[in-house]
């Protein structure tokens, strides 16, 4: 069995932070792990709802036998929350935003925890959980996914990892370190996270996760985008190839371009109007 549950969320019911890229980033996860193979499911917008998102997942989990392998996929704000079970050391819960409230780190390691041996789950987060965050991108081609609580001090540090190798995921990708954002990104004149979109540029058949992390390491950080993709996982597990025994070859999509010429123009705008007032205030002048 090779499934997958991909959920990306762009309309965030209450909030006036909606984000862009979500939906495009299960869509094009989904779409590559079709082709390779993988029974599809996508939860989109007000679809993403924290008990489905729960419930599938416990079911695929439960449900997987040796061998199967199982992959969720998630795109949207991130968040940090007071603890409520007492195991963070920092007294905060990472959490996942969905449509209508928080999944913590504590409730998505419970259903893992449920996997027989030899079950494969990779989690993919395009998304981010630190509250400490010193360095913010904040222009019209990108934004960071993250979503303030009024819960948490601006002096919280976060000390745990979301999702760490003793929960039994066997691979866990992420957008960025935890004082980094993940980045809503408008590349090629389409919306996208940032890791998501190079990730999916450069993840070819055949690759083990080291393989895959380097290629998308070349790319990611960047100036555009200052974002550290993370690769969590034992030593063994990094060596496996990606997704698995493959069906088929994945997807050979051109790289991701910068955009050019008209790229610019659209980011440095007023950098150009402003070239041109100054041009003919000096030349009336002089």
């Amino acid at each position: 069995m090779k499934k997958a549950l991909c959920v990306g969320i762009n309309d965030y019911a209450g909030f006036n932070n909606d984000l862009r890229g979500c939906v495009n980033d299960a869509n094009d996860w989904a779409a590559l792990l079709e082709y390779a193979g993988y029974q599809i499911e996508k939860m989109l917008d007000a679809q993403a709802r924290k008990v489905t998102i729960l419930s599938k997942l416990d079911n695929l989990v439960i449900n997987a036998a040796s061998g199967d392998e199982i992959v969720f996929t998630f795109s949207g704000h991130g968040t940090s929350v007071a603890d409520r079970s007492g195991d963070e050391i920092d007294g905060y819960d990472e959490a996942l935003v969905v449509y209508d409230g928080t999944i913590l780190d504590d409730e998505l390691r419970t259903i893992l925890q449920k996997a027989k041996p030899g079950v494969h789950i990779v989690v993919i987060s395009d998304s981010c959980f630190s509250g400490t965050v010193t360095r913010a991108l904040m222009s019209s081609t990108a934004k960071p996914r993250f979503l303030k609580t009024e819960e948490i001090p601006p002096t919280a540090v976060l000390k745990k990892k979301f999702l760490q190798d003793e929960d039994m995921v066997e691979i866990l990708i992420s957008g960025c370190t935890d004082s980094e954002y993940s980045y809503d990104a408008l590349i090629n004149d389409r919306w996208n996270g940032a890791m998501t979109a190079y990730a999916t540029s450069v993840i070819r058949k055949g690759q083990t996760y080291n393989q895959f992390y380097e290629k998308l390491r070349e790319l990611l950080p960047s100036g555009d985008y200052p974002q550290t993709p993370q690769l969590e996982g034992s030593t063994a597990n990094k060596n496996r190839t990606v997704f698995a025994a493959n069906t088929g070859p994945l997807p050979s999509p051109e790289p991701v371009p910068s955009g050019g010429f008209w790229a610019w123009v659209k980011k440095y705008w007023w950098v150009i109007l402003l070239a041109i007032i100054l041009v003919i205030v000096l030349w009336r002048v002089f």
